[in-house]
C-alpha cells in the first residue's frame, strides 16, 4: 500500500537566542505564594503567630535549648527502575545526603572554611539531626525509606503526597522524583510553616539528582546543600534576597527575609562573586538560602527563626522532636535498632491485560539485603510459580487472578498476597460500533463485563459520572468536576473492545462536549487514547487544553457549569491507523485542577470523508495557526505542506 504522507515545514522570521541554566532553583516561594492567594487570612494569621514566637525566641537567646533529632522518612517514586537506577535512589545515596543535612544543621560541613573572614563570626549551628525512621506508622520496622511505582514521577509535585503519606506530626517527608512539573520548574520544593491547608503539604519534593553527593547526585556545592536549603525553608526562611521574589531583580532590595544579619541583596544564580554588593552592602553569597554556586552557610539570625519555628505549633514542626515521638519512630538515641524483614511490594504498570498474554510482573520490594530470595505463585497462572525476580506470567481464561510474593533475607522471611491484583480480559471485541449517548441509568455497567465501559475510581465521587443534568442528545451525559480536583491525577474513561475492521478508511470517533473555565488559574487536558494490545500501551491521538475546550464562549463561571443546548460542540479523532484493527480500545484522560464541569455526550464512530488529518485541523477551530518561539501568533511566517509518496515529494504548496 502506498502511504501519502504530509509535511508541514514552518521557517520562522525572527530568530531567538537562550542559555541553559546550570542549575535548576527552587520553587517554594512561587507554591507558597499560590497557597497564600487562595487563603491569604489563615497565611498572614499563621505568619504573624510565627513572626511574634521568632521575636521573643531572639530575646530569650534560645535559653534551654538542646539537640533536635528529626525523624526522616525518604519516599522514592519511580517509574520500574531497578534499585540504584535514575530515579530510584540507592540506600547510600540517601544515606549520603542525610549526611549531608546534618554537617549543614550543625555546622562541621567541610566547606564552611571556605566562608570569607566578613561572614565567619556569624556562621549558625541550629543542632538539629536528621535520622531515617526505623519505626513506621504501623509499629513495623523500617530503614526510613519507601518505594512506589508512580506515572507521575516524571513530572512530579504534590500529586505524590496523595499517592504515600506518612503523619506530617511524626516524620518530615520527603518525596524524590525523576523530575519536578514543568510548570513549577524545581530542583526541589516545600511548603513555609505558615501556608497551612492539608498536613500532607508539610514535606518537600526533589528531584533525584539534587539528593546527595553520590549515585544521580552531585558533588556540587549547589545540590550538596539543595535538601538543607529546602529544610531551611521548611523551618521559615526565606531566600536571602526577598519572601516571595524570582532571584536577580533589582527590586529585591527593598524586599526582606526577616533575618537582621542577611544584608539585602538581589540574589545570586549559579555564580559566586564573593564581593558583590547589589544593594550597597556586602553579599553573603555563601549563604545556603542563596543560589549562588558556592552556598556553605547558615547565619545565627536564621539559626534562631529556624528553632524558633521548631518551638511552635504552627505547621507541626513542634511535634516532630518530642521524645514519645522519637520512640514512636525508632530514632531516639537510646533506641535499639534491628535488622528489617523486607517489605514486600510488587506492581504491574497496567492492572489488566488480555488471555493468552505475556504480563510483565515488577518487584518493588525494599529493605531484601544482598542475597534475597523470592518465591511467587500465579494461581490459574502460566507458569504457577516462579523464582524470577521480575517474573512473567500469562492466563488462558478471562478473569481476577490473586498473586503472591514471599521474599527471605537473613532476617526472616515476609509474605504478601494482593487479591485480584490481575485483570483478564477476552479480547475478542464485543462491540462493532459505538454509538453511546449514556441514555442507560446503569452507566457504565450494561450487564456483561466485556461489553462494559469502564471508569477509574481513584476518587468516585468526583470522577468520570452520568449525569441528566444536560446533554447534547437524548436526557444524559458523561461529566467530569475538575473544580474539585487538587492536582493532575488522570481520570479514565475507557471503552470496551471493537472491531474496527469494518469500516473503511478514514474512520474517526466523534463526540460532543461542553466545558466553562472556572478563572484564569484553571488548568484542565482531556486526551483521547487508542490501544491495540489490550490496554498495555497507548497511543495519544489528541489533547484539548482548558482554552481548546472552552464551548460558552471563554466567560469564567465561578459556580457549577451546566451547558445550554447551545454552549455544545462536535470533535472528532482520526482512527486511520487501526482502520483494520479487530481489538482496539478507546480512553478518554482527564487532568486539571481549579477548573469547572467538563461534559461529554453522543460518542460515536463513523467513516468520513477524505480530508486532513484531524491531528492538523479541528472542527470549530481556524484551519490554520501558527505560534513563534515566543508563544505570538506570527501571520509573517512562511508555511510549506509537501505530500510524500513512499518518501518522494510529489506535491509541494506555499502558503
Amino acid at each position: 500500500m502506498r502511504k501519502i504522507v504530509i509535511i508541514f515545514t514552518m521557517i520562522f522570521l525572527s530568530t531567538l537566542s537562550y542559555a541553559q541554566n546550570e542549575i535548576m532553583p527552587c520553587a517554594t516561594h512561587i507554591v507558597s505564594k499560590k497557597e497564600y492567594e487562595k487563603n491569604p487570612e489563615i497565611f498572614l494569621k499563621n505568619k504573624e503567630k510565627l513572626d511574634s514566637i521568632t521575636t521573643l525566641y531572639n530575646i530569650n537567646k534560645r535559653k534551654g535549648w538542646s539537640q533536635k533529632i528529626i525523624p526522616v522518612v525518604f519516599h522514592i517514586m519511580h517509574e520500574g527502575n531497578p534499585v540504584g537506577v535514575d530515579e530510584n535512589i540507592s540506600k547510600e545515596q540517601i544515606e549520603d545526603a542525610i549526611r549531608l543535612m546534618n554537617e549543614d544543621f550543625n555546622a562541621i560541613n567541610s566547606d564552611l572554611s571556605n566562608v570569607i573572614d566578613e561572614f565567619q563570626n556569624i556562621i549558625g549551628n541550629t543542632n538539629v539531626t536528621y535520622k531515617l525512621a526505623r519505626i513506621d506508622p504501623n509499629g513495623n520496622c523500617t530503614e526510613g525509606i519507601t518505594r512506589t511505582y508512580w506515572e507521575g514521577t516524571s513530572s512530579g509535585n504534590d500529586d505524590a503526597k496523595q499517592v504515600i503519606f506518612w503523619d506530617d506530626t511524626s516524620y518530615l517527608n520527603i518525596w524524590v522524583v525523576k523530575s519536578i512539573d514543568p510548570s513549577i520548574g524545581a530542583a526541589a520544593y516545600t511548603y513555609v510553616p505558615s501556608t497551612g491547608g492539608p498536613s500532607f503539604r508539610h514535606g518537600i519534593i526533589a528531584n533525584h539528582e539534587y539528593v546527595g553527593s553520590i549515585g544521580t547526585g552531585s558533588n556540587s556545592s549547589y545540590v550538596r546543600h539543595t535538601l538543607s536549603h529546602e529544610c531551611g525553608h521548611f523551618f521559615n526562611l526565606e531566600h536571602t534576597w526577598a519572601e516571595w521574589a524570582d532571584v536577580g531583580l533589582s527590586t529585591n532590595c527593598n524586599q526582606d527575609d526577616f533575618v537582621t544579619d542577611t544584608p539585602n541583596c538581589i540574589g545570586s544564580y549559579s555564580t559566586c562573586n564573593l564581593s558583590s554588593q547589589s544593594c550597597g552592602t556586602l553579599d553573603n553569597v555563601q549563604n545556603i538560602m542563596d543560589y549562588s554556586s558556592c552556598t556553605a552557610m547558615f547565619t545565627q539570625g536564621q539559626v534562631t527563626r529556624m528553632q524558633a519555628s521548631l518551638n511552635s505549633s504552627v505547621g507541626d514542626r513542634i511535634d516532630l522532636w518530642q521524645e514519645d515521638n522519637l520512640w514512636a519512630t525508632g530514632t531516639h538515641p537510646n533506641y535499639q535498632e534491628e535488622e528489617c524483614l523486607a517489605s514486600v511490594d510488587f506492581y504491574i504498570p497496567n492492572g489488566s491485560s488480555c488471555v493468552n498474554t505475556e504480563v510483565q510482573i515488577f518487584n518493588n520490594t525494599y529493605n531484601d539485603g544482598e542475597n534475597p530470595v523470592y518465591y511467587w505463585t500465579f494461581p490459574g497462572g502460566n507458569p504457577p510459580n516462579s523464582y524470577d525476580e521480575n517474573p512473567i506470567v500469562n492466563y488462558s481464561s478471562p478473569g481476577n487472578y490473586n498473586v503472591s510474593l514471599s521474599v527471605s533475607t537473613d532476617a526472616g522471611t515476609s509474605y504478601e498476597t494482593i487479591n485480584d491484583f490481575i485483570e483478564i480480559y477476552d479480547n475478542n471485541p464485543i462491540l462493532s460500533s459505538i454509538n453511546e449517548s449514556f441514555e442507560s441509568s446503569s452507566f457504565p455497567n450494561s450487564g456483561n463485563i466485556l461489553s462494559s465501559w469502564v471508569i477509574d475510581e481513584q476518587e468516585t465521587e468526583n470522577t468520570w459520572n452520568r449525569s441528566e443534568l444536560a446533554s447534547s442528545l437524548g436526557s444524559a451525559s458523561i461529566r467530569i468536576r475538575s473544580r474539585f480536583f487538587s492536582g493532575e491525577i488522570n481520570h479514565n474513561l475507557m471503552s470496551p473492545f471493537i472491531n474496527l475492521s469494518q469500516y473503511e478508511n478514514p474512520v474517526r470517533l466523534y463526540f460532543d462536549y461542553a466545558y466553562a473555565r472556572r478563572n484564569s488559574q484553571s488548568d484542565d487536558l482531556l486526551k483521547i487514547l487508542v490501544s491495540d494490545d489490550c490496554g498495555l500501551s497507548w497511543t495519544l491521538r489528541k489533547d484539548l487544553t482548558t482554552d481548546e475546550l472552552i464551548t460558552n464562549g471563554g466567560s469564567n463561571v465561578t459556580s457549577v457549569f451546566v451547558p445550554s443546548s447551545s454552549q455544545w460542540e462536535e470533535e472528532y479523532v482520526n482512527l486511520n491507523p487501526w482502520g483494520g484493527d479487530e481489538s482496539v480500545k478507546i480512553k478518554f484522560e482527564f487532568s486539571g485542577e481549579n477548573g469547572n464541569y467538563l461534559y461529554i455526550d453522543n460518542i460515536r464512530l463513523e467513516s468520513a470523508n477524505i480530508g486532513l488529518d484531524n491531528n492538523i485541523i479541528s472542527k470549530n477551530k481556524k484551519l490554520l495557526k501558527t505560534i513563534d518561539i515566543l508563544g505570538r501568533e506570527n501571520i509573517k511566517t512562511k508555511f510549506y505542506i509537501e505530500l510524500y509518496d513512499d518518501g518522494t515529494i510529489i506535491k509541494n504548496y506555499k502558503l
